[in-house]
């Protein structure tokens, strides 16, 4: 039975129920996913991300102790939902992102991938919400990308099966 995987119905039905990843063949699932590659969530879960962001910020703040222990944890909270961007050829065009430039505490609202120009150094073309444009230097900040569907699905599978398998 060749059957299309409605990704949409399968990330709501698992939000609401994880349970059915015990019914979903997961390596068709990543199969159908329209992503060229997804090695950098590879058994990871939704906690292993936000650690990764957390123990991220707070080796950023032994480098700038103007960082607090309470904006670390207020930028967790707004950084729910995002991957920590340590590859540039893991960061996916369309998709939003944030960042921290280095020396600085503040959390940039950010803007939508739309280009990546590789030259001396990496730049990274974002349209804000506001319609405008802006280039970020990949070297000089910490990056955020926002997770997609597919993304989460991917780690709310892994999820279920560290728990089956424990």
């Amino acid at each position: 039975m060749n059957r299309e995987i409605d990704i949409q119905e399968i990330f709501e039905n698992a939000k609401k129920d994880p349970s059915l990843f015990s019914s979903i063949d997961i390596d068709e699932l990543l199969d159908k996913i329209e992503n060229e590659t997804n090695e950098y969530l590879e058994n990871k879960t939704l906690s292993d991300i936000s650690k990764i962001i957390f123990e991220t910020l707070v080796e950023y703040s032994c480098q700038n102790p103007k960082l607090s222990q309470e904006m670390i944890q207020q930028y967790c909270n707004k950084l729910s939902g995002y991957r920590c961007v340590e590859r540039i050829c893991d960061l996916r065009q369309g998709i939003y992102i944030r960042w921290m430039k280095h020396g600085e505490t503040k959390l940039a609202n950010g803007g939508i991938v739309v280009n990546v120009k590789i030259g001396d150094e990496v730049q990274i073309v974002c349209k804000t919400h506001i319609g405008s444009f802006l280039s970020i230097k990949f070297n000089d900040c910490i990056l955020f990308q926002k997770l997609t569907m597919e993304e989460q699905l991917i780690l709310m599978s892994y999820d279920y099966i560290q728990k089956e398998g424990s």
